[in-house]
C-alpha cells in the first residue's frame, strides 16, 4: 500500500511505494495531502506495471492530468521548484554532511552553474536538458579551468541531479554523458606535482624562519607531518601533546583527525615556541595565519610562493591551459617530498599512508603503544640533510 511523508527542505509531499522489490521515494510535487494521497497509489499502479512489463510511457501524463482534474487543481497543481531552487535546496541539505574542505568546491560547482544558466535558471526543474550540462562543461573549458576542477564540478552537480530523478523532477541525469567526456579529458591531462630536495627543504625552512615565525612553523609542520597547508595553520595547541610527542591534525578535505609522532627537530620547535606563548590550549599555533585562505593575491599560497623566491626554489613549469596558475611545486609538495623521504628510509607503504594520512581509517585514536613507537621510529628516519 502506496504512503505519503513528509521530508526536510521540501513543502511538497512524497510517495513511497514499492518498485521492483524496491521502497522508492518520489516528490508528489504538491502541497495538498489528499491529492498527494491519490498520486503515489496511482504511481503504486503503474509501477505493478512496469514491473509486469505492462506499462506504457504516456500513462503517467494521463494518470496525473485525471488525478488534478478530479481535484479542480488543473495543471499548476503540480508546482516542481526551479532549477537554482532545488540546487540551493539540496545544496543546504549536502553542506551538513560534509567536510569544510569538499563545501567549499561543492558550492563553486553549484553557484557557477547557476550562474551559467542566467534567467535560465528560474525556469521549472523539467526545462533542464543535457545541452545545458554539455555547455556548461565546455565553457569552463574554454574559460582555461583545471580539468581536475571540471571533473570535480560535474560529478557533484551529477549527484545533484540524480536526486531529482529520484524524486520524480526529471527522467534522466543531464550530467550523465557531459561526465564521462569530462573524466576522458581529465585522465590525459591531469596535473602533476614535483617534490623537493632535502637541499631545497632546508632553503626553505631557513626562508620561512626569514620571513616570520609562524611561517617558519608552518614550513616545519609541513616538511616533518606532509600534511596539506591549512591543516598546518590551522592546528591549536591542544592539539599537541609534547610530553608525549604527539601530534592530531584535523583534515580539512577528509573531516578525519589522524595522530602522528612529532618529528625530534619540529618537537624541538615546538617546545621552544610553548614556552614563549604559555599555556593556551585553544588558540592558534600561528594566529596571522590561521583564517586565511589559500587563494587571492593574499592568500596562503601566494605567501608560501614569496617564501620559495626568498628560498631561491624554483616553482617549475607552469600547467597551461588553467584559468588560474598552477606551477608543478607549491606548498603540496612537500607532502609529495615527506612520503618520498619515508620511502627513501625503507617505511613500508603501510606506515607511509598512517604517517600522510592517506589511509582510509576512521580514527588514529585507537592506536596501540605498539603501533605508535612503530611510527615514530619510521618518522626518524626522515632527514633532510
Amino acid at each position: 500500500m502506496a504512503s505519503i511523508h513528509r521530508r526536510p527542505r521540501t513543502p511538497y509531499w512524497h510517495g513511497a511505494f514499492r518498485q521492483g522489490g524496491k521502497l522508492v521515494y518520489r516528490s508528489t510535487g504538491t502541497t495538498d495531502k489528499a491529492v498527494a494521497r491519490r498520486i503515489a497509489d496511482e504511481w503504486e499502479q503503474i509501477a505493478k506495471q512496469i514491473d509486469a512489463g505492462t506499462y506504457t510511457e504516456n500513462q503517467t501524463r494521463e494518470v496525473i492530468s485525471g488525478i488534478l482534474r478530479r481535484a479542480n487543481l488543473g495543471t499548476h497543481g503540480v508546482k516542481p521548484p526551479g532549477i537554482g531552487e532545488f540546487l540551493k535546496d539540496w545544496l543546504e541539505a549536502k553542506l551538513t554532511t560534509l567536510a569544510e574542505g569538499s563545501a567549499w568546491g561543492y558550492r563553486k560547482a553549484v553557484g557557477e552553474f547557476i550562474k551559467h544558466l542566467g534567467p535560465k535558471a528560474s525556469r521549472p526543474l523539467g526545462a533542464l536538458q543535457s545541452s545545458d550540462a554539455r555547455s556548461y562543461l565546455a565553457t569552463l573549458h574554454e574559460s582555461d579551468y583545471a580539468d581536475k576542477t571540471i571533473s570535480i564540478y560535474g560529478k557533484v552537480l551529477r549527484a545533484a541531479f540524480k536526486q531529482a530523478v529520484l524524486d520524480g523532477y526529471l527522467p534522466s541525469n543531464p550530467f550523465d554523458i557531459s561526465l564521462a567526456m569530462s573524466k576522458a579529458k581529465t585522465a590525459a591531462t591531469a596535473h602533476r606535482r614535483r617534490g623537493f630536495s632535502g637541499a631545497e627543504v632546508r632553503l626553505l625552512q631557513d626562508a620561512a624562519a626569514r620571513t616570520s615565525k609562524d611561517w617558519h612553523t608552518v614550513v616545519l609542520v609541513g616538511s616533518y607531518t606532509g600534511a596539506r597547508l591549512r591543516d598546518c595553520c590551522r592546528l591549536q595547541w591542544e592539539d599537541l601533546d609534547l610530553a608525549g610527542s604527539r601530534l592530531v591534525i584535523h583534515q580539512l578535505k577528509t573531516g578525519r583527525p589522524i595522530e602522528i609522532p612529532l618529528h625530534p627537530k619540529l618537537l624541538e620547535h615546538l617546545e621552544s615556541r610553548a614556552s614563549e606563548v604559555g599555556d593556551r590550549p585553544q588558540e592558534y599555533i600561528t594566529p596571522t595565519l590561521a583564517e586565511l585562505g589559500t587563494g587571492g593575491a593574499s592568500g596562503l599560497s601566494m605567501q608560501f610562493a614569496k617564501v620559495m623566491r626568498d628560498a631561491g626554489v624554483s616553482q617549475g613549469k607552469t600547467t597551461q591551459g588553467t584559468r588560474r596558475q598552477q606551477n608543478e611545486r607549491g606548498f603540496h609538495s612537500l607532502r609529495h617530498t615527506f612520503v618520498s623521504a619515508l620511502a627513501s628510509a625503507d617505511v613500508s607503504p603501510e606506515l607511509r599512508m598512517k604517517l600522510s594520512g592517506h589511509a582510509d581509517l576512521k580514527s588514529h585514536a585507537g592506536y596501540t603503544h605498539t603501533e605508535f613507537e612503530r611510527l615514530a621510529g619510521a618518522l626518524r628516519g626522515v632527514r633532510y640533510d
